[in-house]
């Protein structure tokens, strides 16, 4: 509806029949992509008489919107523009080189199976045509004994077996050939097959079509450049990275940053120069509101009534949603100190509804801590992970893809988290086979596997190990666990021994951690107990 008044309400177009119309074709010469969406940019000469006429361009996607349509004009004066999103006039888009190429193949490969096509129609003709003699032969009969001499019976007979046997010879070697036909007639209609694929994956995307008129004023014959400039919601781009960690004397992490970019405009790029952009057209823009807290108080029977009565809730502003910001990134160029661009140097080739195309963008190399995380918990194995910091002046982005590779070899997929300037962060890079992993459970109270006795105390005992198989000295952090309580009727006393290098890890109340290295060989053993006491008339859960 949007788009329809738009159009009822700017100018009209001239009649397609008018002399002062100037049709030209606008491809895509530029896209700016966001997370979600692009700024499409279309550049094209154009030649003009003096005098007022009317650019005319067909080739736009159907779901162009006329409210991000934005016109600049060089070597005349501009005047209206009118948007048309339905009832447009026809496309005329000249054929590429490759796809001129690609249709008179195709053209070739029918005519080639037509040919084969005919030749068997020849040769089944021909073999109808001598079937008919050889049944017009089986009718003759030869001369009765008194009609004729033996000598005579004898050459009709000949005669007749000559040529039966030859025409059933020549009704063989045509159902061969016909056979022979079936392979060819394969092999023309594959190559047919494969012709007209080449000819669809050419064929631009673009079916329905959007019209852009624009009203011009040239006070002598001119060469101008228009350019176009419009929002699509069907194009964006996302990170992409290759985590490279080299072990050794001295660890490095090498984070290989790309891209993978893809449009769905119905409209296919060709040789576009792309920019990329952490701006978030798409999220949210401006603050949200503070609105007052007022706070009452009422009499007990009054509250419920209150809390149920739907014209006092109609007085408070609802509340809004909260909406996921994604942070500013780093790039190339901070233009307005805020969000990053990323220019590709190469233009690219972007079809519609079809390509993931993946580009390369930058190295950024990192100083890792390497360690093995235990957590005998719940795994067997400890695990190779890597401590990072961003210490570049650049921000990186979140990322769904990310590949990690140890010393050359693919360890697995992942995600990357959001790290600004400083952010540290852990990135696992698989398991240590050769660090293993146990825990015991020593005692408990009950006897059994939880199930709590009605007394109010309960104790616990649980044996951590981690030994190390491989024949190498790791820098080990082992995590282990003791309960905490928010509660004053529940108290909570723990040992271990030996005690833990840090409590709380992280913030998490109860999570401890013990850092040493840990050489080829030694195994590490830690003991954890605690004591639970609470009130015989209270469950504890």
């Amino acid at each position: 509806m949007k788009h329809a008044l738009l159009a009822a309400t700017l100018l009209p177009f001239a009649s397609p029949l008018s002399a002062d119309i100037i049709p030209i074709n606008a491809p895509v010469t530029a896209a700016t992509l966001y997370s979600e969406g692009a700024t499409v940019t279309r550049t094209v000469p154009f030649t003009a008489p003096e005098g007022a006429h009317e650019l005319l361009i067909t080739n736009l996607p159907e779901s162009l919107d006329p409210t991000s349509v934005r016109v600049a004009l060089e070597g005349a004066t501009l005047g209206a523009i009118t948007v048309r999103n339905n009832r447009t006039f026809p496309l005329d888009l000249p054929d590429s080189p490759a796809l001129t190429a690609a249709k008179a193949a195709r053209d070739v490969a029918r005519d080639a199976l037509r040919a084969v096509e005919d030749s068997k129609a020849d040769a089944l003709l021909t073999a109808k045509a001598a079937k008919a003699r050889l049944a017009y032969l089986a009718t003759l009969k030869a001369p009765t004994e008194t009609a004729a001499s033996a000598e005579t019976l004898l050459a009709t007979l000949t005669l007749i077996n000559e040529q039966t046997l030859a025409i059933q010879k020549e009704i063989a070697t045509i159902e061969r050939d016909t056979r022979r036909f079936e392979q060819t007639l394969k092999d023309r209609q594959q190559d047919l097959q494969d012709a007209q694929k080449l000819v669809d994956a050419l064929t631009p995307s673009l079916n329905e079509n959007a019209m852009l008129s624009i009203s011009i004023t040239a006070q002598e014959a001119t060469t101008g450049a228009l350019t176009l400039t419009h929002l699509t919601d069907d194009a964006g781009w996302e990170p992409v990275y290759d985590l490279h960690l080299a072990t050794g004397d001295t660890p490095t992490l090498t984070l290989k940053r790309g891209a993978f970019i893809g449009q769905y405009t119905g409209e296919d790029w060709r040789d576009v120069a792309v920019t990329l952009s952490t701006s978030r057209p798409d999220a949210q823009t401006q603050p949200q509101q503070l609105w007052p807290d007022l706070r009452r108080i009422l009499p007990q029977q009054e509250q419920l009534a209150y809390a149920t009565d739907s014209r006092a809730l109609k007085s408070a502003p609802a509340p809004m949603a909260e909406m996921a910001i994604m942070a500013d990134t780093a790039a190339v160029d901070f233009g307005d100190g805020i969000n990053a661009t990323y220019t590709y140097n190469t233009p690219v080739d972007l079809t519609s509804d079809a390509d993931a195309l993946r580009i390369a963008l930058d190295t950024l190399a990192l100083t890792p801590t390497v360690y093995a995380h235990a957590n005998p918990l719940y795994d067997e194995t400890a695990f190779l992970m890597a401590d990072v910091t961003n210490a570049s002046e650049e921000i990186i982005l979140p990322s769904e893809n990310s590949s990690f590779y140890l010393n050359g070899t693919f360890i697995g997929a992942s995600q990357m988290p959001l790290l600004a300037q400083g952010d540290t962060t852990e990135l696992s890079f698989g398991p240590i086979n050769g660090l293993r992993l146990t825990e015991t459970l020593v005692q408990r109270n009950t006897g059994d596997s939880g199930v709590i006795t009605t007394r109010n105390d309960q104790t616990e005992e649980r044996i951590l190990t981690a030994e190390n198989l491989t024949g190498q000295t790791w820098d080990l952090r082992l995590f282990g666990r003791v309960p905490y309580s928010e509660q004053a009727d529940l108290q909570i006393t723990w040992q271990a021994t030996p005690a833990p290098t840090a409590e709380d890890v992280d913030g998490d109340r109860g999570i401890l951690m013990w850092e040493r290295p840990l050489a080829a060989g030694e195994t590490f053993t830690v003991t954890l107990s605690h004591e639970l006491k609470w009130p015989t008339d209270m469950i504890l859960r």
